[in-house]
């Protein structure tokens, strides 16, 4: 037993975890890893987590080099430089800087759900991609069948450099990830060289485990130069099993305190699904009105998440009656995933940037509609199935709610 690695409560999670004990076991490679794995009266619990891996003799520039060495390799097989984003300034200029803050939000598919034929897994594993969950296709790679050279696009070690390449650019302050797999062994060593910190929400039972990967989960990095995190709590909603991160951070400032959550809800498209995504959006209001003082419905709050449901949908209505959305959602040109498999291409608008109406969006980052290509995303040109959305918010005078 690993005693230094235990697992949070997670408040509202039908079993009781607590105390739990994360064992050490090693993968393919002879990496450690740890893994949480027993059974609870009403279900089982699977939670398998890298260990976290030092980059101390690793400098910012050979990480900046090895993003211009990666991209440089993947050009030999078409255009490979990022979709062109810009920012569209949605607000007033005359404030103070001081009191301005950045987010992104990021679903940056993870490995163990788009891996190749030729990948090796971590862990030994009986069940082969093209049997799991209806079949990802004999070509493995997440069922994206149409993308270009996907040996190329989905190897990981050319991938997390590109989405690394897409997170450093965007040059936020707070960052909500979803489907990271690789916390500990590559998301959070690395940012912490340029200045992040951390926190970690692994899936139980996720589907990567049963194709031999880690969990994946969801995942919060702050700025502690901007941001001082003055407490956080992983939930685990009762429905699914999907996760949330809600943290409370403190602006260096001017000490305002401000409630940021990230999270990822149940997938696929059924009245099934959204009716347990619309159990989870209630789960998680509660949960935001509860962290606040007074539930004070005006506080600063920000949920940076993918919803997996489209805005005509009653999770994301309920959303709205609660929060506002960053973006303008019934603008045509957004987009949030556009993907294909087989002969099926969809778009939708299933990511959001939600805010309190105490928070001012001074501009957004802009959709790259017209520069996805033809075999939509993933691409050389791209590096996952959903786009990074970002928005520069401006701090309200503390009086004001």
């Amino acid at each position: 037993k690993d005693t230094t690695w235990r697992m949070e409560t997670p408040i509202g999670h039908t079993g009781d975890v607590k105390n739990r004990e994360y064992s050490t076991i090693t993968d393919e490679y002879g990496c450690l890893a740890i893994e949480l794995h027993h059974k609870l009266p009403n279900e089982a619990v699977w939670i398998r987590e890298q260990k976290l891996q030092d980059f101390s003799s690793v400098s910012k520039d050979e990480i900046l080099e090895k993003i211009r060495m990666t991209e440089k390799e993947q050009a030999r097989h078409g255009r490979a430089d990022l979709l062109e984003r810009g920012w569209l300034i949605t607000g007033r200029k005359d404030e103070e800087e001081s009191t301005r803050f950045t987010v992104l939000q990021f679903n940056i598919l993870a490995e163990g759900l788009s891996f190749g034929p030729k990948a090796k897994p971590p862990f030994k594993t009986d069940t082969p991609p093209s049997n799991f969950n209806g079949g990802f296709g004999a070509n493995c790679y997440g069922g994206f069948d149409a993308v270009k050279h996907p040996e190329i696009c989905f190897d990981f070690q050319f991938r997390k450099y590109r989405l690394l390449q897409a997170i450093l650019e965007a040059n936020a302050d707070i960052i909500g990830l979803q489907e990271i797999d690789r916390f500990h062994g590559f998301f959070f060593p690395v940012l912490q060289k340029f200045g992040y910190e951390g926190i970690f929400a692994p899936k139980t039972n996720s589907a990567a485990i049963q194709l031999g990967y880690y969990s994946d989960g969801c995942a919060l990095f702050f700025r502690p130069d901007v941001f001082t995190l003055k407490g956080q709590r992983n939930y685990y909603y009762t429905a699914g099993n999907q996760v949330c991160i809600i943290a409370r951070l403190e602006h260096n400032i001017t000490k305002q305190h401000i409630t940021v959550a990230v999270t990822h809800l149940k997938a696929k498209q059924s009245e099934t699904m959204e009716e347990i995504r619309r159990k989870q959006v209630d789960e998680l209001i509660n949960e935001l009105l509860n962290t606040t003082p007074e539930k004070n419905p005006l506080e600063p709050r920000i949920v940076l998440g993918d919803f997996n449901s489209d805005p005509v949908n009653e999770s994301i209505k309920k959303m709205r009656g609660f929060l506002r959305s960053a973006y303008h959602l019934d603008d045509d040109k957004i987009v949030t995933t556009w993907k294909t498999r087989g002969t099926k291409s969809v778009r939708r608008i299933i990511d959001y940037i939600f805010h309190s109406s105490s928070l001012e969006v001074k501009g957004i980052l802009s959709i790259p509609v017209e520069e996805i290509e033809e075999e939509k995303l993933p691409s050389l040109r791209y590096p996952s199935d959903h786009i990074l959305l970002s928005a520069q918010f401006e701090l309200p005078p503390k009086e004001s709610y």
